[in-house]
């Protein structure tokens, strides 16, 4: 399951196939593919639809509605999610569910028992072998129904996006500083999180259609939102990483942040309470 490795991006476009690459992207604050031959996720997931149904079952996983864009936790959907039969729930669920908490599910016989193994492991080892440190490398889980978008958001984290069923657009700007600048993100002390989509021309939006295989880098603190394809689920498999260093430096998109946390200490561990 590695169809980067195929994709040929457009002039606006970047894929990172060599470590040299992928330095020279994370310096920057545009999002970027990571093909198979800088580092291959491969690894056995069973079929989507049983994901479902094994996350909606788990006191953790979380249910967005699409119409309100917040986390349902305790509302009618989330109930309906949890206990209508599973047929009913992939037939006619328009919902988006995501699982920060998968270590459960790492033991033998659970569905992610080779996660550590063939994905976790490996990855930091390619991060440590090729400068880079961490404070945050932990993984987590997002699916969405056909045809259901995220809001306009920015996370406070880099996040590696595995495209593992279904088809996702991945939006952001090719200049993401012209319409969510960091520094102003930072000083203002909240990421953009809206269900109004900014308009603007075309020209300005990169997109990365995201097949099954297909591995994405999301810059920390840049402005995108996500649409899922009409036919099936969208499943990824998310990898959120905080504190990234290389060399000791911290990558470029993060100065500010940590600058920012430098002097207000109070904020540094409360802007994202998922991790």
């Amino acid at each position: 399951m590695s169809s980067t490795a195929a994709i040929m991006p457009t002039a606006q476009q970047r894929i990172a196939r060599t470590p040299e690459q992928f330095l020279t992207h994370l310096s920057q604050t545009q999002n970027f593919l990571i093909a198979v031959e800088l580092f291959p996720f491969e690894m056995d997931m069973p079929p989507v639809e049983e994901v479902i149904d094994i996350l909606r079952r788990d006191d953790e996983t979380k249910v967005r509605s699409p119409q309100q864009k917040h986390k349902d936790d305790e509302g009618e959907l989330t109930r309906w999610v949890r206990t209508a039969a599973i047929e009913k729930v992939l037939e006619k669920g328009c919902f988006g569910l995501s699982n920060f908490e998968l270590s459960r599910f790492y033991s033998p016989g659970q569905f992610l028992h080779e996660l550590q193994d063939k994905i976790m492991i490996p990855w930091r080892t390619f991060l440590s072998q090729n400068g880079y440190t961490w404070q945050r490398c932990a993984p987590y889980i997002f699916i969405s129904t056909p045809g259901v978008s995220s809001t306009f958001h920015a996370d406070y984290s880099h996040v590696v996006a595995w495209q593992l069923d279904g088809i996702k657009t991945f939006n952001g700007f090719v200049d993401p500083e012209r319409h969510a600048p960091i520094a102003h993100i930072v000083k203002q002390g909240n990421a953009p999180r809206t269900t109004e989509i900014p308009h603007v021309e075309t020209s300005e939006i990169l997109s990365y259609e995201m097949h099954p295989g297909d591995v994405l880098w999301n810059q920390l603190l840049t402005p995108h939102w996500v649409t899922a394809g009409d036919d099936r689920p969208a499943f990824s498999l998310n990898i959120s990483h905080g504190g990234v260093r290389h060399r000791g430096q911290f990558l470029a998109n993060e100065v500010a942040l940590r600058e920012h946390w430098d002097s207000h200490p109070d904020e540094a561990w409360v802007a994202d309470l998922r991790y």
